[in-house]
């Protein structure tokens, strides 16, 4: 799957517009899982500064030049002590922040769609934006490190579980990226995207959109 905002230099104000989009993407993940964990009484986050929109706490550099080459970035980790189900609530709660940023997205292009020529390449710009936040909710769902899913193994599967979850951490971002590879060409991202996509449409389907 071809996630890369580059090809899309053609039209640069819809590329500003899905970059903008997709970088404020990863600070709703962030907010998301600060926002359970602080409602768990986990004071990490709101310590942190990741409560607030402060660009400097939530941002990573290297995640955001990867978001600008390739479509796909990461944001600094939200930190957190809970363990057990709560621990596995809020990391599931970034791909949910994700999924909530397609929504937004998705929504705000359909309608500057209808509203005329000025707006078409923001509209395209919030689009492309939100196809590239439902990727980011597929890949992150995935149990292996450092996405949230691996944060849901460490927090309730088994010892077993929890030690392959190390031995793939150990082989830092390679192992990542070769898992990423995998998952990509065999199609399972792929499906895990067009079951979010269905459920996005029908969402949009239920409100008459």
């Amino acid at each position: 799957m071809n996630f890369g905002l580059l090809r899309y230099l053609s039209d640069p104000l819809a590329f500003l517009v899905a970059f903008a989009a997709s970088a404020f993407g990863l600070v709703l993940h962030n907010l998301f899982q600060a926002w359970l964990a602080d409602r768990y009484k986990d004071g990490d986050p709101r310590r942190y500064g990741f409560l607030s929109l402060e660009p400097r706490v939530h941002f990573d550099a290297l995640g955001l030049l990867f978001l600008a080459i390739l479509g796909f970035g990461f944001p600094r980790p939200v930190p957190f002590r809970l363990s057990g189900g709560r621990a596995a609530g809020v990391a599931l709660m970034g791909p949910l922040g994700f999924f909530t940023a397609a929504l937004v997205y998705e929504l705000l292009g359909r309608l500057l769609l209808g509203v005329g020529p000025a707006t078409q390449s923001i509209a395209f710009g919030l689009q492309i934006a939100a196809g590239l936040m439902l990727a980011h909710a597929a890949v992150y769902l995935f149990p292996v490190p450092p996405l949230d899913g691996a944060r849901v193994i460490y927090a309730i599967g088994g010892p077993e579980a929890r030690r392959f979850m190390s031995q793939l951490q150990s082989y830092g971002p390679i192992g990542f990226f070769v898992i990423f590879l995998v998952l990509s060409y065999t199609g399972i991202l792929g499906s895990v995207v067009s079951g979010l996509s269905g459920l996005l449409n029908t969402i949009f389907r239920l409100i008459g959109l």
